[in-house]
C-alpha cells in the first residue's frame, strides 16, 4: 500500500521491510500501524549490528531490494520472494531475513508465553 505521496507504507496487514546492500530499511510509521512485531524485528536489527533505516521507500526500491520480508502477529517474520511478478533478489529467502528469523525464534523461545493448540487444551 502507498502513502498519499505515492511511497510504500505497508502491505494490506503487516508492516515490511527490505534489504539493500547490508542495510535493513522499513517505511516509518506516519501511515502504517506501528506493530509490535515490526518494533520486536527493528530491535533485533540493532542486537544483530545491522544498520536500520527508518525513512520513505519508493516502491522501486522494493523492486531492486536484495531482500524483502514482512512482520505480524501470525506470520512473525514472512520472506517475500516476489513482487508485481518481479524476483526479489535470487527468488530465495536470503541471508539477512534466516538470520532475524532465528532471532525472532530465540528470543521469543526465550521469553514468549506458550500458547497450547487445540490438541493440548
Amino acid at each position: 500500500m502507498l502513502d498519499k505521496d505515492g511511497y510504500v507504507s505497508e502491505t494490506n496487514a503487516t508492516n515490511i521491510f527490505l534489504v539493500k546492500k547490508g542495510r535493513v530499511l522499513t517505511p516509518h510509521a506516519d501511515y502504517c500501524l506501528p506493530g509490535i512485531t515490526r518494533a520486536t524485528v527493528m530491535d533485533l536489527v540493532v542486537k544483530e549490528n545491522l544498520i536500520l533505516e527508518e525513512r520513505r521507500i519508493s516502491l522501486s526500491e522494493f523492486h531492486t531490494a536484495d531482500e524483502v520480508w514482512t512482520t505480524g502477529t501470525m506470520g512473525e517474520i514472512s520472506p517475500v520472494v516476489k513482487i508485481d511478478g518481479r524476483l526479489v533478489g535470487d527468488g530465495q529467502v536470503g541471508p539477512v531475513t534466516r538470520r532475524l528469523q532465528n532471532a525472532y525464534k530465540n528470543l521469543t523461545d526465550a521469553s514468549g508465553v506458550p500458547i497450547p493448540t487445540y490438541r493440548e487444551a
